[in-house]
């Protein structure tokens, strides 16, 4: 079920979700929609980097919380260069949670 969010919107910005409408003949109720889901995903995956570089959070986790497969989040820790630390704790936490997904 959709709800109506009322939200101001600077010029700029406006001026650029109607481009977008023209260039993709899309209402800009729809490419707000599309770019507002962008960005959730874009700030859940550095919420999920910050935690991890702040040892708040397993590998695996901050997967989880970016909303990615652990694959593609070492994957991407290996593009922005941020260093993988990974120990027993780490481990122990990422078996757990392994085992209850399994299930």
């Amino acid at each position: 079920m959709e709800n109506n969010v009322s939200v101001r919107i600077g010029k700029e910005e406006l001026e650029e979700i109607s481009k977008i409408s023209k260039y993709l003949n899309a209402t800009k109720s729809a490419i707000l929609r599309e770019v507002l889901g962008i960005g959730i995903k874009s700030k859940m995956l550095a919420i999920a980097l910050e935690k991890f570089q702040k040892n708040e959070a397993t590998a695996a986790k901050a997967a989880s919380i970016a909303g990615v497969s652990l694959g593609r989040f070492l994957d991407i820790l290996y593009e922005n260069g941020i260093s993988y630390h990974y120990g027993l704790n780490e481990l122990k936490e990422d078996f757990e949670r392994l085992i209850i997904y399994d299930k």
